[in-house]
C-alpha cells in the first residue's frame, strides 16, 4: 500500500510541469559514497505557481517542492532495544552502514511582510506545509559483491535475519516490516532575513524557527512516526575584507559566518532523517536536545568575468551536542555526549549554477569512535 501511495503522488505531480510556472528551482546533488562524487544520488526540483502578492511590495509564494534519490546511513540504535550501540561496540561486530531511498514533496505556502531597500527578500517571512515522505531502505551497494561480503545490516553470514522481522523495532522505526515508510507531516516557521549579501560578500543576520509534527490523523500516513520538532537557527556574517577591481569585480573578500542551531525532538517514533543536527561527519546522538554549531572563515576570489563565478577556499570548525533523554528508547536513559570536526573546503563556482567542491577535514566523536580519524568528500552540485 505504502509503494503504491508513494507511486500515485510522483505520477499526479507530472501534471504540474503543463502548467505555466513563474520560475523554478532544479538542483543535482552527489555523495562520496554513491560512485566516489562522480555520479548524481540526488535532485530537488520546486515549482513555484504564478500567484499574485497578496501584500504589495512583499512576495506571497506557492510552491511544490520534490527532493528524491539516495541518502546513507548509519546504524546507530539496537533496533530491538534502542541501546546506543556505541556503549557496548563488542556486542555489534558487523557492519551498520545501509543506503536508503527516498522521495521527499512539500506543498508549500509563504507570505512575507516588510520590504526592504538592500535585497529582494522580504525582513520577515511566514510559511507553513504539508509534506510527505517515502523511504525505502536496503543493505550498503557493496554487499553480496564478494565472498568476504556476506553480512549486512539487516542480514548476516547464513542468510537470516539479524533482527527478528516482527521485532518492536523501538530503536529504528522506519526500518521496521519490509524497511518501507510513507509518512506525511505538517510544518509552519517564521524567517528573519536582514542580511546584505552580494555573493562573496555577507553582513547580517538570518533567524528562523519552524516547527512540524507527524500527528496520527493526517491523511495517507502509515503511522511509522509519531515525532514534533522545533528547529531554531541563527546565522551571523561579516565580511572582514573586501579588495574590489575597477570594473567591480572583486579580488578578494574574507567573510566570517557562524551557524547555530537548537533542534527539540519530542515523540515515541523519531524516524533518522529528524534526528540530530546537521554537521560535517560525524552523526550527533539521537538526544531530545540537539545544538549544533559551525564557525567558517571564508576567503572568496577573485572573480572571473562574472560576479557568481569564482574559486573559494573555507576553513570550519564544527561543534554538536546531545543533551537530555534518549529517543525512541524505553530505558530513560539520559546523555550529554558531543561530537565535532574540522577542516577545509576547496570549491568553485561557475555562473551561480554549478559548483565542483573538495571537502577535507577531522571528526573526533567520543559517542560512536573515540579515535579521531580523517575523511574527505568530494563532488559538484547543480542548481538552475
Amino acid at each position: 500500500m505504502k509503494r503504491i501511495l508513494a507511486a500515485l503522488i510522483i505520477i499526479l505531480s507530472q501534471p504540474l510541469f503543463a502548467i505555466g510556472f513563474g520560475y523554478h528551482v532544479f538542483e543535482v546533488r552527489t555523495e562520496p559514497e554513491f560512485a566516489k562524487g562522480i555520479f548524481p544520488s540526488s535532485v530537488l526540483y520546486q515549482f513555484n505557481f504564478p500567484v499574485p502578492d497578496f501584500i504589495e511590495g512583499s512576495s506571497t509564494v506557492l510552491a511544490f517542492r520534490l527532493d528524491n534519490g539516495l541518502e546513507y546511513r548509519t546504524l546507530r540504535q539496537d533496533p530491538e532495544t534502542g541501546a546506543i550501540m556505541a556503549q557496548d561496540p563488542s556486542a555489534y561486530d558487523f557492519p551498520r552502514d545501509y543506503t536508503v531511498h527516498y522521495d521527499e514533496f512539500n506543498l508549500i505556502f509563504s507570505q512575507g511582510f516588510i520590504e526592504t531597500d538592500f535585497s529582494d527578500r522580504d525582513l520577515l517571512t511566514a510559511y507553513g506545509s504539508i509534506d510527505g515522505r517515502f523511504e525505502m531502505a536496503f543493505e550498503r551497494l557493496s554487499w553480496m559483491t564478494g565472498p568476504d561480503r556476506t553480512e549486512g545490516v539487516f542480514w548476516d553470514s547464513s542468510g537470516d535475519y539479524r533482527f527478528p522481522a516482527d521485532g518492536s523495532w523501538i530503536g529504528a522505526p522506519e526500518l521496521s516490516e519490509d524497511r518501507s515508510v510513507f509518512q506525511t507531516t505538517l510544518s509552519i516557521g517564521l524567517r528573519l532575513d536582514y542580511m546584505k549579501d552580494s555573493t562573496t560578500r555577507r553582513d547580517g543576520v538570518k533567524a528562523e524557527t519552524s516547527w512540524r509534527f507527524a500527528p496520527s490523523w493526517m491523511l495517507l500516513t502509515d503511522g511509522s512516526a509519531s515525532f514534533m520538532l522545533s528547529r531554531n537557527t541563527i546565522q551571523l556574517s561579516k565580511t572582514l575584507y573586501s579588495l574590489e577591481r575597477p570594473n567591480g569585480l572583486g579580488w578578494l573578500s574574507i567573510v566570517l559566518d557562524d551557524w547555530f542551531e537548537y533542534r527539540w525532538i519530542a515523540g515515541s517514533r523519531v524516524p533518522a532523517y529528524i534526528q540530530g543536527g546537521e554537521m560535517w561527519g560525524p552523526d550527533v546522538p539521537n538526544a531530545a536536545n540537539v545544538f549544533t554549531n559551525r564557525l567558517m572563515l571564508t576567503f572568496y576570489g577573485p572573480q572571473i568575468v562574472s560576479e557568481d563565478t569564482y574559486p573559494s577556499l573555507s576553513i570550519f570548525w564544527d561543534l554538536g551536542w546531545g543533551l537530555g533523554r534518549v529517543l525512541n528508547t524505553d530505558t530513560g536513559e539520559r546523555i550529554a555526549e558531543s561530537v565535532g570536526s574540522y577542516g577545509i573546503r576547496a570549491s568553485f563556482a561557475i555562473a551561480g549554477i554549478a559548483e565542483f567542491y573538495y571537502e577535507i577535514g577531522c571528526s573526533y566523536d567520543p559517542v560512536f569512535n573515540e579515535e579521531m580519524y580523517v575523511e574527505q568528500e568530494f563532488g559538484f552540485s547543480v542548481g538552475i
